[in-house]
């Protein structure tokens, strides 16, 4: 078959012989999804990708028919293709056995895509693009989707035919970021593609959607005409209030009021309807009651409407509303911010825009805040001016229905004022999706998340102790830990720590010291620095002598350094300057009070300008008034400033951020190696024989669990699986040693709890015996029995993966066995895992730390780590997994018990 960027395949000569390679097995067949799917392309246009059927002939053959004739000769290799009707019927056909994906923009079919398999796991491709909408990235977008519908029919290799002068398919099949084999045939070529998002594809998709969303918002956040609709004439009126924001802002724009009953408000002239308003509007304002909503953001999109921003809230009270505008949003090719949102802002250059109700416009600044929450806009908004600082963009998303907080990072990442972004997401759809897209971002700038969702409210109720352990706070920490997401607790913190990431340096690697004039204070702040993780070290002598040199003669130049109450700002000026310019120390915080000889506070910003130093500083005040202030450095830097608190925990929370910040660029940006020695086709029939005994899917047996690890590669105690008491006691027999006896019995997890444990047993008629009471106990409920040689004594360490509807594949590591639950000290991070991950997950539970800790082998759990990681992630079908417990020794680790839950992938 011979493709063009601009038409799908036409017959032509047998293709070459593909590279043989090896067949993965697919999870599970699944049909072509029938719900369209939004993507954006590449100047921020959504479109609907749907599959097309024999009903579509018509749109596809208008389509074809549109080619101009070079168009149609790299379509066809002919200006005059025959019975193109019949070809586009035959290829819609459902007897054809392959796919079409179509996309629309505004109900025009702009673009489609065809999968015809021809054996094995290989598939022809073809594309057709309409020459208006060739450089807007159709085909990359629509390729991207087929390549996910084609994995999920069992195809793993793309084959396309073009003529060697088609510059621009060989483009997007190269560009799309996939592994590309390219061969020549006289004037054609051949180009595999291999179906494997590997680390280029997953930058290359991430690049684009990034580019495309930024654009996509440039109707909400810059645009040349806005529509209120909704606006009452009564001073309560919520869109009267929007109306007075543009105007205080000072929004150079037009602003059209749609409200039939008035001539004017706020000064702005009043429409009957979005369709009067003379010239285009790009964002219109609603707010009008929910009853209404569904009319008027038709009424916005027959405009022409490009965003829209939802005020109204209300939505569950009307039964089918919700879904009533996201089909009409998708429909017009729109954007919505909420519904039951505060408005969006964007004060400085350009825009000019306060969109909101909150009746106050925020100062301009560089600071990019996205929030559900109109109260923490506000509240946050707040906090930061008066600090000095102002807001770049601000969207509160509400119900986050179109708009959500990835996609405001994609506008962050795109925007050069912004140098600072701020996320509150109480749920997020796509957790995954963020946490790319943050990571990107956190390169360029600091990344910080108001946490919420933190109470034991959120457990799963689940059999396995990883899935009960995976709370979604848990599972949003993970994702955020990995993606450079810096998370802190409350508003203050939040607050402290934009001011300190904005008026200082980040630290470096080396010790906190704590510089001090009252004693106790001291204490009170290098407790918090420690309880919050970070560093305070004794200082070294040298640097001990140089503070002596400088301090009174009672002064304390441990760490704390207390300089006593006497001492006068000079000297304390003077000690801040030796613990700046000493290379071991990371940051500094001073802690103050005055006192009736002294006022040593007077001096530290003075002495911060002095020695332009490349370490924070925090400034302490205990008895200041207020909780937060901004201290200017006159004299140093551009854009320096220093945080003044009054509480140590608050300065502690607030450098702690900014140290993990710095942590996390130094991480290397390596990712994922999948483990060797994998055997993924194995691991995929363990899967096929588990839903082929059980369509529903569930636990594992214990030797499908067994054939499960050994694909992977996980060492496990040698198990033996029997079903009756004569089978059990001779594997006793052939185990030659002390045995554990396991029941398996349905509905029953925890064997233990349940008296289906014995051991040791060293008896084969022992074993026996308590097979044949088990069984008779359980009677219908009987599954079988386990027997296991006893395993060395070691510590027993959790392994486990849960998967998660937003966050997909999630691993945890922590303590295992019996102080699984009793400790439930876990880390938990995405799958799967780069060195990086693991080394902090390693870390991060404390076991590792100690002198026993250190002894263990670490490197055999960071592997076993790696292996359940990536069958979490290469097998969506897992549910959960628990190795638990891993016994690990100083020579090694080995599973004792493993536990599998699988489901079968939903359509």
């Amino acid at each position: 078959m011979r493709t063009a960027e601009n038409g799908p395949t036409s017959p032509a000569p047998e293709p070459p012989a593909a590279p043989v390679r090896a067949a993965v097995p697919p999870a599970t067949a699944r049909h072509v999804p029938t719900r369209p799917v939004r993507v954006l392309l590449r100047s921020g246009v959504p479109a609907l990708i749907a599959p097309l059927g024999p009903a579509d002939a018509g749109e596809l053959l208008d389509l074809h028919e549109s080619l101009s004739d070079r168009d149609r000769y790299l379509r066809f290799a002919t200006v005059h293709p025959g019975d193109l009707p019949a070809y586009i019927a035959q290829s819609l056909a459902p007897a054809h056995g392959g796919s079409t994906l179509g996309a629309r923009v505004r109900g025009r079919l702009v673009g489609a895509v065809q999968l015809l398999p021809v054996g094995g796991d290989l598939a022809e491709v073809a594309a057709v693009v309409d020459a208006h909408d060739r450089h807007e990235g159709v085909a990359t977008v629509l390729l991207e989707e087929l390549a996910a519908v084609a994995q999920r029919m069992g195809v793993h290799r793309f084959q396309a035919y073009v003529l060697a002068e088609n510059g621009p398919m060989v483009r997007v099949l190269t560009d799309l970021g996939m592994p590309l084999e390219l061969r020549r045939n006289g004037a054609d070529l051949s180009l595999e593609v291999v179906l494997e998002p590997g680390d280029r594809y997953r930058a290359a998709s991430e690049d684009r959607y990034r580019r495309a969303t930024a654009a996509s918002l440039e109707p909400v956040f810059r645009p040349a005409g806005i529509a209120v609709v909704g606006a009452g004439r009564g001073e309560a009126s919520v869109g009267r209030a929007v109306l007075r924001g543009l105007r205080a802002a000072g929004f150079s724009g037009a602003v059209h009021a749609v409200n039939p009953a008035a001539d004017e408000l706020e000064g702005f002239p009043c429409r009957r309807s979005v369709r009067d308003v003379p010239g285009p509007v790009d964002l219109a304002v609603l707010a009008v009651p929910a009853a209404g909503i569904a009319a008027a953001v038709e009424e916005c999109g027959e405009a022409g409407v490009r965003g829209l921003v939802v005020l109204s809230g209300g939505f569950p009270a009307v039964p089918g509303l919700a879904g009533r505008v996201r089909d009409l949003v998708d429909r017009y090719g729109m954007r919505m911010v909420g519904p039951n949102s505060v408005g969006v802002a964007a004060p400085g250059e350009p825009a000019h825009l306060d969109a909101t109700f909150a009746g106050r416009t925020p100062p301009a600044g560089d600071v990019g805040l996205v929030a559900q929450s109109g109260g923490v806009v506000i509240a946050a908004a707040a906090g930061w001016q008066r600090m000095g600082l102002g807001l770049s963009t601000m969207a509160a998303i509400g119900d986050a229905h179109d708009v959500g907080a990835r996609d405001l990072l994609a506008r962050f990442d795109e925007d050069p004022g912004t140098r600072i972004a701020v996320l509150y997401a109480e749920n997020e759809p796509d957790l995954r999706g963020l946490a790319r897209t943050a990571a990107h971002l956190a390169r360029r700038m600091p990344v910080l998340a108001l946490a919420s969702g933190t109470s034991a409210a959120g457990a799963r109720a689940a059999a396995s102790h990883t899935a009960r352990a995976a709370t979604p706070y848990a599972v949003r920490e993970a994702a955020y830990a990995g993606a450079g997401i810096q998370s802190v607790p409350d508003l203050t913190t939040l607050t402290a720590a934009v001011a300190l990431l904005r008026g200082q340096p980040l630290p470096r690697a080396g010790t906190v010291a704590v510089l001090t004039n009252i004693g106790g204070g001291g204490v009170l702040t290098a407790d918090a620095c420690v309880a919050e993780g970070l560093p305070v070290e004794p200082l070294p002598g040298d640097l001990r002598d140089r503070l002596s040199a400088v301090l009174p003669s009672l002064a304390a130049t441990g760490n704390p350094v207390d300089a006593g109450a006497a001492v006068s700002a000079d000297a304390f000026a003077a000690a801040l300057r030796c613990l700046l310019a000493d290379p071991r120390v990371g940051a500094v915080v001073t802690v103050t009070a005055p006192t009736g000889v002294s006022h040593p506070a007077e001096g530290v910003a003075a002495a911060v300008a002095a020695a332009g130093s490349p370490v924070p500083v925090v400034d302490v005040r205990l008895a200041g008034d207020g909780i937060l202030h901004r201290l200017p450095v006159r004299g140093g830097p551009e854009d320096r400033f220093l945080l003044s608190v009054t509480e140590p925990a608050l300065a502690a929370r607030a450098l702690a951020v900014a140290w993990r910040r710095a942590s996390w660029l130094t991480r290397p940006e390596d990712g994922p190696v999948p483990p060797p020695d994998v055997d993924v086709v194995a691991a995929r029939a363990v899967l096929a024989g588990v839903l082929a005994r059980s369509a529903d899917g569930g636990w594992l047996l214990p030797h499908e669990a067994v054939a499960l690890c050994t694909a992977a590669g996980i060492p496990a105690v040698p198990t033996r699986w029997a079903g009756t008491p004569a089978v059990a006691a001779a594997a006793a027999v052939e185990l030659a040693g002390p045995v554990a006896v396991k029941g398996v019995v349905r509905g029953v997890v925890h064997k233990g709890d349940a008296g289906l444990l014995r051991l040791p047993v060293t008896d084969p008629e022992e074993v026996a015996g308590v097979v044949a009471e088990w069984r008779h106990r359980a009677r219908g409920d009987w599954l079988g029995a386990v027997v296991q040689p006893l395993a060395p004594a070691g510590d027993e360490i959790l392994v486990g993966a849960v998967r998660d509807a937003a966050a997909g594949a999630v691993v945890v590591l922590g303590p295992g066995g019996r102080a699984t639950d009793a400790l439930g000290h876990r880390v938990h991070r995405l799958a799967p895992v780069a060195d990086a991950d693991v080394a902090e997950m390693l870390a991060g539970t404390g076991l590792f730390a100690t002198a026993h800790g250190r002894t263990l082998a670490a490197g055999a759990v960071a592997d076993c780590l790696r292996r359940v990681a990536w069958l979490a992630d290469a097998l969506p079908e897992i549910a959960e997994l628990d190795v638990n417990p891993l016994v690990v020794t100083p020579t090694g680790a080995r599973a004792l018990d493993v536990r599998a839950r699988i489901c079968p992938l939903p359509g």
